[in-house]
């Protein structure tokens, strides 16, 4: 008929049913999907914020690589090299006892009137103007010392504190008891340049005999490798350190090693670290003492090897709130979108548990019933 209508009727049990077998998995399998692309997204940022510690700890290395060179290139200068020659050949036929006797003496005057007369031939001999012209061509270079073997100062762009500098640690440390050793010192602070320095050691060798002859010392201001902590821009809470082995910050945002403070990204890597460098994942995802979950990127310019002074480590940090705020509100309305499903087939299921039709016995079809006749004795 024209009027007849189409109808497709399914039982209310077999359509729950079919949805419990149906939404349920999916939504399981959603949940496990969800959860792994949350991990992978954590791990993605957690290599990235590594990737950029890295960059930047590379380049920090490559800047005292390149001074070693540098320097270690002046050092067997052969100006340098004769000058030094030549201070030791004042030395021949001297008693040990006769050289310290020698040098004590220099070292009494040195700060006095008459140490002018002892200074101004070392400050104007053609060593120390080599030295001058290498310092004006870079001014990284603050101050460049050149002294013998005995450790008198043969040759300076300044007129040093002391004229003897074998009392020293850091000139011991180049020495090596005579077998000479590159060796820096750790960062410190110049009060006259206001600049952060380290100093640069390098021994000056006999190229014939590849013995100890002397030692030059250079004044390296390594402020300069602090704007390399100032170019990343992902945030208003991500953040770039250079930290020392004891967690204390070189360098940071409104952050200076005067100031002796700790950093606490650093304290939250700590556990990762302690791993060693071969095990390192380069990332940590930790609260801060504040309780603010961060991801935190480290990287070593690994130089603490040869050069223990130098055993720092570069940072990056930023609040996971901010970090993961392009894909957490898609996850999070996945996880809505789930939870919805899931809800859904519950209210379903509970409502057909209240609503369940009740099998009822009609009265008319008990009456029809035929009564059983009683027994008794007539039967």
């Amino acid at each position: 008929m024209p009027g007849d209508r189409y109808e497709l009727r399914l039982p209310l049990r077999r359509l729950l049913t079919g949805m419990m077998l149906t939404v349920i998995p999916i939504c399981a399998i959603g949940l496990i999907v969800v959860s792994r692309a949350g991990q992978s997204l954590d791990r993605h940022w957690g290599q990235y914020f590594r990737t950029i510690a890295q960059f930047t700890a590379s380049e920090v290395a490559m800047f005292f690589h390149e001074r070693i060179l540098a320097v270690g290139t002046l050092a067997a200068d052969p100006l340098l090299v004769d000058s030094v020659k030549q201070a030791n050949a004042r030395y021949a036929g001297l008693s040990e006892q006769a050289i310290s006797e020698r040098i004590s003496q220099i070292e009494r005057e040195w700060n006095t009137p008459k140490g002018e007369l002892h200074a101004r031939p070392i400050l104007s001999n053609a060593a120390s103007r080599l030295l001058v012209r290498w310092r004006d061509r870079d001014r990284r270079y603050l101050r460049l010392t050149l002294t013998d073997r005995q450790g008198a100062v043969v040759a300076a762009t300044h007129k040093t504190l002391d004229y003897y500098q074998a009392d020293e640690d850091f000139w011991q440390a180049i020495h090596a008891q005579g077998r000479g050793a590159v060796h820096i010192t750790d960062i410190l602070y110049d009060d006259v340049t206001k600049s952060y320095y380290v100093g640069l050691g390098v021994p000056v060798m006999d190229e014939e005999t590849n013995t100890f002859i002397g030692a030059l010392d250079a004044l390296i201001e390594v402020s300069s490798i602090f704007p390399l902590l100032h170019r990343l821009d992902l945030g208003p809470t991500a953040r770039m350190l250079l930290v020392k082995a004891d967690g204390t910050v070189i360098h940071g945002p409104n952050i200076t090693l005067s100031m002796n403070v700790k950093s606490p990204e650093f304290t939250a890597a700590q556990e990762s670290m302690a791993a060693g460098p071969s095990r390192w994942p380069g990332y940590v995802i930790a609260p801060l003492p504040g309780g603010e979950q961060t991801i935190i990127g480290y990287a070593s310019p690994g130089l603490q090897e040869s050069f223990p002074n130098l055993n720092w480590t570069v940072l990056v940090a930023q609040s996971t709130r901010e970090a993961f705020a392009p894909t957490r509100g898609v996850l999070r309305l996945l996880y809505l979108m789930i939870l919805a499903g899931l809800a859904a087939v519950t209210v379903l299921a509970m409502y057909f548990a209240v609503h369940r039709r009740r099998e009822y016995t009609h009265l008319a079809e008990e009456a029809e019933k035929p009564e059983e006749e009683p027994r008794g004795a007539d039967a």
